[in-house]
């Protein structure tokens, strides 16, 4: 339990200051390697405790400093109930034919099926728009891309951060908070097994293509590394550039920032056979990569953008267009039931 009164504990954190809220360790506590919290005395004074960061706790990757807890965040609680840490990890092997369980919602299902129990899957409501913006859409890749869902939101207020559930829904699902509508997105792609990309709204010229890559055409993406793209691949462009590495990774210049204030929100269905191999020949492999190269279905689309935009109104705020639903029927594919809805 926490000590009566102050108590005087010896910091050499960049960060620490007055007024913030981290994890405290008690004289006593014991930490990820077998760590236990002594008395102890520094440069002559008697340091009680220790103020945690997060990779002593073996809890995230930033070992910047102090690990900065929420404002709101309750004093005295215990952190693993705080953040919900008492719970159970379950990592999953899956072959390249199951890809119906690269979700939260697919492995329900599919245990569901094993126990013959009921499965309750969530609930996704429309959201009604609120604006009548939209942005136009042209599919021109064949089979390739056969379905691409969209929604304009304007307003966001991007300064607001993930709240602390979503944040460590993510940490334990082993992915990095970054802001809250790539969190957002990152939390539905785990969820549903949809990856979507958020593009920032400002930075599209006139409409959305979805294309094959010119020879030779460049495109910077979001790890800031510069790809030359080879005639084939599939990216997703404006009327001037390229925009995003279809199924793979967004491209840095159109990429949602720390100054974005309207979003062009997408949800698409990649033809599994034109995504595999791709990033690999780039030297790359992302979470979207994964799921696009292996399935995902042609009807989850739409379910991933409303429970989106629900989390995007709720988190940063913001006012949303219709939701435009663009298909290419000659191409869709048939329904595989083993895909999860």
């Amino acid at each position: 339990g926490l000590p009566d009164g102050p108590t005087q504990v010896v910091c050499g954190a960049a960060n620490a200051r007055v007024g913030i809220k981290i994890p405290f360790a008690t004289i006593g506590a014991e930490l990820p390697g077998d760590f236990q919290i002594k008395k102890a005395k520094l440069r002559g004074v008697e340091s009680f405790g220790m103020l945690c960061g997060q990779t002593e706790l073996k809890a995230g990757d930033d070992d910047t400093g102090l690990w900065e807890l929420a404002a709101d965040a309750p004093v005295g609680k215990d952190i693993r109930e705080y953040l919900n840490l008492n719970d159970k990890l379950i990592e999953i092997d899956l072959t390249p034919n199951r890809s119906d369980c690269l979700s939260v919602k697919g492995v329900a299902r599919e245990t569901g099926v094993l126990f013959r129990a009921p499965v309750q899957g969530p609930v996704i409501n429309p959201v009604a728009a609120s604006i009548q913006d939209t942005f136009p859409v042209s599919l021109n890749a064949g089979a390739a891309c056969s379905r691409y869902v969209g929604r304009v939101i304007r307003n966001i207020d991007i300064s607001r951060p993930s709240p602390v559930w979503l944040q460590y829904k993510l940490a334990r699902a082993g992915l990095r908070s970054i802001d809250a509508v790539v969190d957002i997105t990152n939390y539905l792609l785990i969820e549903l097994g949809q990856p979507m990309h958020a593009f920032d709204l400002d930075a599209l010229a006139d409409r959305i293509v979805v294309r094959h890559a010119k020879p030779g055409e460049k495109i910077r993406l979001l790890d800031q590394s510069e790809l030359a793209l080879n005639a084939g691949t599939l990216v997703i462009a404006d009327d001037k550039k390229a925009c995003a590495l279809a199924g793979v990774m967004g491209g840095s210049e159109s990429a949602v920032n720390d100054k974005s204030r309207e979003i062009f929100l997408e949800s698409a269905f990649f033809t599994p056979s034109m995504i595999q191999g791709k990033a690999r020949s780039y030297g790359l492999h992302t979470d979207s990569s994964h799921r696009f190269e292996r399935g995902v279905a042609p009807d989850l689309q739409r379910h991933a953008i409303e429970s989106a935009t629900a989390l995007i109104l709720e988190i940063v705020g913001g006012k949303p267009g219709p939701v435009i639903d663009v298909v290419d029927k000659a191409n869709m594919p048939e329904r595989n039931s083993r895909q999860a809805m």
